[in-house]
């Protein structure tokens, strides 16, 4: 990956760290409010726990993102973190803050095992 790639790749995460740092401030749908009405009650429990889900989504995405950052200072961005095999670019023009290349993130979700499982159609070779 070229010195521009990571530099443009660096600009979109510090962006985003700065958009996910204020989004995580951002706790007032979590403040409990009295209600005499029983469905209002409902209501408020339902959005805070949304509240709650987004807030929780939005730190782990700060999270993952100062990690990206940190690989870029150590030299180690767009390498897998589990293969040590590159990352292609386009994922990570779509998850600038992926540590992970495409087959191990696949096998990650799948929790199965299967950490460098050949894809389906390259076994039928």
């Amino acid at each position: 990956m070229t010195t521009n790639e990571v530099s443009k790749f660096k600009k979109v995460l510090e962006a985003n760290v700065i958009e996910l740092s204020f989004s995580t401030r951002r706790r007032d749908a979590i403040r409990i409010e009295k209600s005499a009405e029983e469905l209002e009650s409902i209501l408020g429990a339902a959005q805070r726990e949304m509240a709650v889900r987004n807030l929780e989504s939005d730190s782990a995405r700060l999270r993952e993102t100062r990690a990206a950052l940190l690989r870029i200072q150590e030299g180690t961005y767009g390498i897998c973190q589990e293969c040590e095999g590159a990352i292609s670019p386009k994922r990570l023009a779509a998850l600038p803050f992926a540590a992970l290349c495409i087959r191990c993130q696949e096998a990650a979700d799948c929790n199965c095992g299967a950490q460098y499982a050949r894809p389906a159609f390259a076994m039928a070779a």
